[in-house]
């Protein structure tokens, strides 16, 4: 059987990995962190979305790449090689394994690395796969999935203590294997579930989670980041964020800005105009209306701040979004 879908070229961008060493031991992460990354990814609705689960076998070779959305495999059974655009040479995936393209980078799935019989690599057999790309609602998933490396590649061996992700995949495996009722609805959701673990997981980890990310383990800039997701129409202002962030307003400020890469009042700014352009596309909202949800006591001053971040009116997002 082979399996060759959707063949994107990326060029001459090259590719980076992370493979995640001691990825998903169980910890106790604070509520606020937790609360600051659930708020922000609440707002986004990711949506998973799993559009094969089966075996391949023979002289396969997958390529799902080409979807411009963030791409996932679950090596379900047997043994693959992956070949990705900035390798030097293919890389073995094991059952139990997973990889991520959070900016859909170009890869092929394959029996054996090209030019070496299956004999001498350990494959080809039968590959049992789950297969699957995520939807975001907002553009506001933009800065995470920026800071994330192209692959990202987390081993069985890695969370085999009884990790979250572990037992998670496990649960959709034995899913993919039943023929119940929502099944697949079943599936798509869990997937959802491990989007989150994945970023959870990273967060947890100082050595290995990028900045952006690291914002939302620290205790201080976490609550911050809460507050501004839970109540953006607030009037906040770099002293009244210090007070939630229980720090000084020069330590809070200097914290946010190593950590999030613009100040305070920018993220408010920004995260606000994300909230808007996406209410703006939404026939219910009238102009005055996203204005005071986003904070503004007057449509112009509203209009003023969304055209200087954005580069566009709210009339013109208004049209394009009907």
């Amino acid at each position: 059987m082979r399996v060759l879908t959707n063949k994107y070229e990326t060029g001459s961008r090259r590719c980076t990995m992370l493979v995640c060493t001691r990825f998903l031991s169980d910890r106790t992460f604070l509520a606020e962190s937790m609360d600051a990354l659930s708020s922000l990814l609440q707002a986004m609705s990711p949506r998973g979305h799993v559009f094969f689960t089966g075996e391949v076998c023979g002289d396969f070779a997958v390529d799902t790449s080409g979807t411009g959305c963030p791409q996932f495999h679950v090596i379900a059974r047997g043994l693959c090689w992956l070949q990705t655009e900035g390798w030097e040479e293919e890389r073995p995936l094991q059952a139990g394994d997973l990889v991520m393209f959070p900016r859909d980078a170009g890869h092929t799935l394959l029996p054996h690395p090209p030019g070496q019989p299956a004999s001498k690599s350990g494959g080809g057999g039968y590959v049992s796969l789950i297969c699957g790309y995520y939807e975001f609602a907002s553009r506001r998933i933009d800065p995470i999935l920026a800071v994330l490396p192209d692959v990202l590649v987390v081993r069985e061996a890695e969370y085999q203590e009884g990790g979250s992700i572990g037992n998670l995949l496990q649960f959709m495996k034995h899913e993919t294997q039943r023929e119940a009722p929502g099944r697949n609805m079943v599936i798509d959701r869990l997937s959802e579930v491990l989007f989150l673990f994945i970023l959870r997981a990273l967060t947890s980890d100082p050595m290995r989670s990028p900045e952006f990310l690291r914002a939302f383990a620290d205790p201080a800039t976490a609550r911050a980041l809460s507050a501004i997701h839970e109540e953006p129409y607030k009037p906040w202002t770099v002293a009244s964020l210090a007070r939630v962030a229980a720090l000084s307003r020069t330590a809070f400020a200097n914290r946010f800005h190593d950590l999030v890469g613009m100040t305070p009042l920018a993220y408010l700014t920004h995260y606000r105009m994300d909230l808007a352009a996406d209410w703006l596309r939404q026939d219910d909202m009238s102009i005055e209306d996203v204005a005071a949800r986003c904070g503004y006591t007057s449509s112009a001053a509203f209009a003023k701040a969304f055209k200087k971040e954005t580069g566009r009116t709210p009339g013109v997002i208004r049209r394009a979004g009907r």
